[in-house]
């Protein structure tokens, strides 16, 4: 078997935490190999193999020997790209707590607590058309719920990405819209466990294949944030924080921030005026969101990304390759 290639990535390691950032509810199906320590995903096509192993080490790649074009001084442009590589996280974190005295030392009653772990969480830049489904998919849904079907979904109808020479190290390029589109695929949804969303899925990807389709999903990420959302919203099953999640999420729309119950926990702690509504109507959505805006600045989605994942906390579970390994060995005994 080929050996083993590594090459780390040129980040500071304090503003870039692997694993903190891969369970922060921003992505759904990165795969945590424990035995290796190594994380399985698909960018761009391309299947990466990632690693850190402790905080105080830098994050590193794999590439095969045999690779055309080996790295020497530079990031792959796809890591560069899904992980705002360019960006220094560091300046962020000064601005945010200069801005925000609540971001470094939170309320007394807060839990939120920032520490050398999750001040490592990236922001990551994803592709539109996964981004769309996998946040229809996350609409009054829990985390591990949305990576099992996620999961589930991309076996089925996703195509196959095996590690050359070790096919045990394997992934799957998310549905096109054409397969989501299909006729029938309502009740395959069903079966997989995707509820009353196994409508809307289909409906999504034949309302976006009308409308411009994959293309005009990246031509949002060069248009308005109003003009993302308006079209967004048209598309059967998306409200407003389904709309905002995709905006930050894939759309380049980094001063957004999308306001659930833990963002609104937030946003009372720091005493906004719209907060103090019982339930979210959509203009106190949208007051909180402007008005977390105004506090963290340029990149608030960056900093909403971190505060909800520290507030998440450990609810959300790693993807590990060898767990599910062994559930299907225990299943096909029985």
């Amino acid at each position: 078997m080929t050996s083993d290639i590594w090459f780390p990535i040129h980040v500071n390691p304090r503003e870039f935490n692997l694993r903190a950032t891969l369970t922060s509810g921003q992505a759904f199906r990165w795969i945590y190999n424990a035995e290796l320590n190594e994380w399985y995903g698909v960018i761009n096509g391309t299947l990466w193999r990632l690693r850190q192993s402790d905080n105080s080490h830098s994050v590193e790649f794999h590439m095969l020997p045999n690779s055309s074009s080996l790295p020497r001084c530079h990031d792959p442009p796809d890591l560069v790209n899904y992980f705002r590589l360019n960006v220094s996280l560091s300046t962020l974190l000064t601005q945010w707590r200069t801005n925000d005295r609540q971001f470094a030392r939170p309320v007394k009653h807060s839990l939120v607590r920032l520490d050398r772990q999750t001040s490592g969480i990236r922001l990551l830049r994803q592709d539109p058309v996964e981004t769309v489904f996998a946040f229809l998919t996350s609409a009054n849904n829990n985390v591990t719920r949305i990576i099992q079907l996620l999961m589930r979904l991309s076996e089925a109808y996703g195509k196959p990405i095996h590690w050359p020479e070790s096919p045990n190290i394997r992934h799957w390029q998310f549905p096109s819209l054409a397969t989501l589109a299909q006729p029938g695929m309502e009740d395959k949804l069903r079966a997989m466990g995707f509820g009353y969303r196994s409508n809307y899925i289909p409906a999504a990807a034949r309302w976006i294949q009308t409308n411009g389709g994959e293309q005009r999903l990246f031509q949002l990420r060069n248009v308005s944030t109003d003009e993302a959302r308006e079209f967004l919203m048209k598309i059967p099953g998306i409200g407003n924080k389904v709309a905002d999640c995709i905006c930050l999420s894939a759309l380049d729309k980094i001063n957004v921030v999308p306001v659930d119950v833990h963002i609104l926990r937030a946003a009372r702690e720091r005493e906004i005026p719209a907060s103090a509504c019982s339930s979210l109507t959509p203009k106190s959505y949208r007051d909180i969101s402007k008005a977390l805006t105004t506090l963290w600045g340029d990149w608030a989605g960056w900093a909403q990304a971190i505060d909800f994942s520290v507030r998440l906390g450990a609810s959300i579970p790693k993807r590990d390759v060898q767990s599910r390994k062994r559930k299907r060995r225990s299943e096909n005994s029985e």
